[in-house]
């Protein structure tokens, strides 16, 4: 009986070890991990499907085919790559983000007011500075050519009463004359208010881009992010860990 017992305990031990490391290859979840210096990036992968999170993150469930990936941070200059990714095999991705810089902010604000703004993420800024600017830049033109129709009217007339010899004909004339002098005049000085309005928001939009370019902040940032979605389902686990 002591026998068949162990020899009952073997065949079991031997299956065992023979069992472990099948059961443990199955286990082996095949994904996409991906590290960004710094962290706390979000991150967002699309292709056949879109899974989407904050780095250091490890997206488990095993991506198949071509995907997009796209990291953005703050303060940081966005990141745009793709990856052919497959279920049998794990995939490493570690970017270093470039930080954006006040050189870079100050050198599109000075080419497209509030193209800076919008690149130091500030926005709502941006796309105000964007709509002065078409504002100014569409009331330059139409006092433009405003002034160009008038100054045309007057030239006609001065013209007229230059050929005029008559001095009768010269006194009608001369009110005509005056009254389109006034209007060019007028309309030459709505044009270089229109002018100038459009370079003073070139200006602060440059010193704007210069003097307020944000200042990098500390945060909190989660030491791993695993994100494991059932794509059969719908709904899916997402586990957070820290250190102190």
């Amino acid at each position: 009986m002591r026998d068949r017992d162990m020899m009952t305990k073997g065949i079991l031990a031997a299956l065992l070890l023979f069992i472990t490391p099948v059961l443990m290859a199955q286990n082996t979840t095949s994904g996409l991990t991906v590290q960004t210096t710094p962290p706390g990036a979000e991150v967002e992968v699309a292709g056949a499907l879109t899974v989407r999170g904050i780095t250091p993150i490890t997206f488990p469930q095993g991506l198949e085919g071509e995907f997009d990936v796209h990291i953005k941070k703050a303060g940081y200059e966005t990141y745009n790559s793709s990856l052919f990714l497959s279920t049998s095999k794990n995939t490493q991705l570690d970017v270093d983000l470039t930080a954006k810089t006040k050189f870079k902010a100050v050198f599109r604000s000075l080419f497209i007011p509030g193209w800076g703004q919008a690149y130091s993420d500030h926005k709502t800024k941006g796309i105000a500075f964007m709509m002065l600017a078409a504002g100014s830049a569409a009331s330059y033109f139409i006092a433009d050519n405003r002034f160009d129709d008038k100054r045309k009217t007057y030239d006609d007339y001065l013209a007229r009463y230059n050929r005029v010899t008559d001095y009768a004909e010269k006194q009608s004339l001369y009110p005509l004359l005056e009254s389109a002098r006034k209007d060019a005049y007028d309309a030459e000085n709505v044009r270089r208010i229109t002018i100038g309005a459009t370079i003073a928001v070139w200006s602060l939009s440059f010193l704007d881009a210069l003097l307020f370019f944000p200042e990098q902040k500390s945060s909190i940032l989660v030491d791993q992010v695993s994100l494991e979605p059932d794509l059969q389902n719908g709904g899916g686990q997402i586990t957070l860990s820290w250190d102190f």
